[in-house]
């Protein structure tokens, strides 16, 4: 796990948090099932770009403030 997948990691989280959302309704709004969310928060692996663009629609945040810049 590299630097970038660990600021990602902790940046879905932390939005995911103030969404007051769980990680089954987080998965349930991007079309993923929900271990890719425990997968993504855990850092083992990166969602491609386009899931990236609906984790942050759905977070109300932009790309950058996800992935931590």
């Amino acid at each position: 796990m590299g630097v970038a997948e660990d600021r990602f990691a902790a940046c879905l989280r932390m939005y995911r948090a103030k969404a007051d959302m769980t990680q089954v309704e987080l998965a349930s709004k991007v079309g993923v099932d929900a271990q890719s969310i425990v997968n993504w928060e855990k850092g083992e692996y990166m969602p491609s770009l386009r899931t990236t663009v609906k984790l942050a629609d759905e977070l109300g945040v932009s790309i950058d403030q996800l992935a931590g810049r």
